[in-house]
């Protein structure tokens, strides 16, 4: 069984806690393989497990209400605004699963591929190393088994393992925060101007491709569908338990990072 939670909107460092605690549960066989759905309560930039602050615009962020947290997972920095989250979290001895996180993390795309056919999205997965621009924005270039749409990087997302647990979380963009992403970067005028200007013609959205939005009920019913058709599991609706709950207020500190002067 797959227990699929659909969630709503928190602040960025409870959605990086819930999704660690989940994945703690998971990993000690106190939870099925788990896929959560959620979004957040502000615009949120979310740095990967080992960046730099250094690389991102405070100053910005404060003067747009913008707030930031910091992932467990690796990877560069993401803007989440009009989009739905993702969390995929399942044990490593899972038997559809590869042992790599490469290998994984193709299978999870797949999944997604074959869900996103039901909302008359039709996407592709990324099969060659692409290079980056050397900046601190994860949508510059999609990594190898990332999702694309006639060649434009879609789904960002990203992966952390350890000897229990698989946790890989992912943006899903309803609508892409372009300006505000760029304008997230400590970066000079000219090399935001090249960067929004790459963006611009790289990266894809749901209203771009359907001239709509969709709800989280919407994707969940896709979600059913696909992940039963790759990981040939039962997909049912659940929500935390009260120890997933208990945990995911422990760890809220650990995401928090305070921009106040």
């Amino acid at each position: 069984m797959i227990r699929l939670i659909v969630d709503t909107y928190h602040m960025g460092s409870w959605n990086m806690a819930c999704d660690l605690a989940i994945a703690k549960h998971v990993g000690k066989g106190c939870q099925p393989t788990t896929i959560r759905l959620y979004g957040w309560s502000l615009p949120t930039l979310s740095l990967g497990r080992f960046q730099k602050m250094d690389d991102i615009d405070l100053e910005f962020l404060r003067s747009n209400n913008i707030d930031i947290v910091r992932r467990p997972t690796g990877g560069r920095a993401v803007l989440h605004h009009k989009e739905i989250t993702y969390l995929f979290s399942a044990p490593v001895t899972h038997p559809i699963l590869p042992k790599s996180v490469i290998g994984s993390y193709k299978i999870i795309a797949e999944a997604l591929i074959k869900s996103l056919e039901h909302l008359n999205i039709q996407c592709d997965v990324e099969k060659n190393k692409n290079k980056h621009l050397n900046t601190p924005a994860c949508y510059d270039a999609p990594s190898i088994y990332e999702i694309t749409i006639d060649k434009k990087k879609f789904i960002g997302s990203a992966q952390y393992r350890n000897d229990h647990y698989i946790l890989q979380h992912g943006s899903i963009p309803i609508e892409f925060p372009l300006k505000n992403y760029v304008n997230s970067f400590n970066l000079t005028k000219d090399k935001k101007e090249k960067l929004f200007n790459h963006l611009k013609d790289r990266v894809i959205d749901i209203k771009s491709v359907l001239n709509r939005t969709i709800s989280f009920e919407e994707l969940a019913e896709a979600l059913k569908i696909g992940f039963n058709k790759i990981f040939n599991d039962v997909v049912v609706i659940g929500e935390l338990s009260d120890s997933e709950y208990a945990l995911t207020k422990k760890l809220v500190e650990r995401f928090d990072i305070d921009i106040d002067e």
